[in-house]
């Protein structure tokens, strides 16, 4: 009875211990796809501005500005389909001056004796160095579908230089003079213990341009330039002698140039999505209305050996320039520029080829118009489009 009893509660025992391992799941199973879509979709990352809340107060939404956008279109092709009607060009540049007149000679060492040989200052001492100015330029497109005229578009620049100045000195011990003659009629420049050369530059620049423009493909675009231009090339130079024992005598010379004419010129802008390169080029003939005064003055209370004033004259001036420039989209308003310019004028009067050293009734009057100047330097700046 009892060894009965006994099976009974075994067997009950296994019965109990199998139904329960039956009821509990294995302790490896696989994961399927939909188990692992599952498992994601309920422990979802956060999002960017979750995770960094600072970068979400820079967003753009935040701002208040646009920021630069590319289409799809734009992805594909070089540049995107121009629809602005205004644009506005902004650089600072820093321009040098090469060209400074004729070789004249200024100063002699009278204890040389040997014509030729004795010369101790001349204009080729004189250098300008690169220099800042500030250059401009309106564009307006009145349709961007349609022509104004013959005209796609307008643009109005201005630039200008107004600091190149040098000044060079020769100095001696009363063994210095002026060439010519009127070394010999003025105190101070003969026997001078200094002679000074000072020299002042300033260049203006007024255009107004009528724009015809044609695309080659969607990458490249060429412009054809037409306009009228006003250049004003102004200097001041002085030659001044002095002798410590007794004075200075002094030379001084303005000029004034007022270039008035037409310009022809053409410009490719080649774009490459963000980047684009542009090269410029112009060319044209003006009319030169030029003139020129100078003093000469001597010691004792300034005595005046020459005054001559007012006298002008016209001749043909022609002008070459060249401009490369890269610029990079930033947003689609704003653009930064960065290139270079050479540009080239002749028929100029410039200040020292008036230098007359004779003394006649007529000295100091003619009017030289023969001069060539080469400017060139860079540019940086922002352009906006819209």
């Amino acid at each position: 009875m009892i060894s009965l009893t006994r099976y009974l509660l075994v067997s009950a025992l296994v019965s109990s211990l199998a139904s329960s391992i039956q009821a509990e799941p294995p302790l490896y199973q696989p994961r399927t796809n939909q188990t692992l879509q599952s498992a994601f979709q309920t422990h979802a990352e956060p999002s960017s501005a979750e995770a960094f809340p600072l970068l979400a107060a820079w967003r753009p939404e935040h701002q208040g500005q646009e920021m630069l956008t590319v289409s799809g279109g734009e992805k594909d092709a070089c540049c995107p389909t121009a629809s602005s009607r205004w644009w506005v060009q902004a650089d600072v540049l820093f321009w040098d001056r090469i060209g400074n007149a004729c070789d004249q000679v200024l100063a002699i060492d009278l204890n040389s004796g040997v014509p030729g040989a004795d010369t101790v200052l001349s204009t080729n001492n004189l250098d300008f160095s690169m220099e800042p100015g500030w250059r401009v330029l309106v564009g307006y497109r009145p349709n961007p579908c349609g022509p104004l005229g013959c005209c796609s578009a307008l643009e109005f620049s201005y630039f200008g230089v107004y600091g190149w100045e040098d000044s060079v000195a020769a100095v001696g011990n009363q063994n210095l003079a002026i060439p010519g003659v009127l070394g010999l009629a003025a105190n101070n420049f003969l026997f001078a213990d200094e002679i000074r050369a000072d020299y002042r530059s300033r260049l203006n620049n007024v255009e107004a341009n009528c724009i015809k423009s044609c695309c080659i493909d969607s990458c490249t675009q060429v412009d054809f330039l037409l306009g009228f231009r006003f250049l004003a090339l102004d200097e001041d130079f002085s030659l001044t002698g002095t002798d410590l024992l007794e004075g200075t005598s002094s030379y001084d010379i303005s000029t004034n140039n007022y270039l008035y004419g037409l310009q022809m010129g053409g410009r490719m802008t080649r774009r490459m999505q963000l980047w684009s390169l542009q090269f410029t080029g112009k060319a044209g003939v003006f009319l030169n209305d030029a003139e020129q005064s100078q003093i000469v003055t001597d010691f004792p209370d300034a005595f005046v050996h020459r005054q001559v004033s007012g006298v002008s004259g016209t001749s043909a001036a022609m002008l070459g320039e060249v401009d490369l420039t890269l610029v990079r989209r930033i947003t689609n308003v704003w653009s930064a520029r960065l290139g270079y310019n050479v540009m080239g004028l002749g028929g100029l009067a410039l200040a020292p080829n008036q230098l007359d050293f004779t003394v006649t009734p007529t000295s100091g009057t003619a009017l030289s118009k023969d001069g060539f100047v080469l400017f060139h330097g860079v540019h940086a700046g922002l352009e906006a489009v819209w």
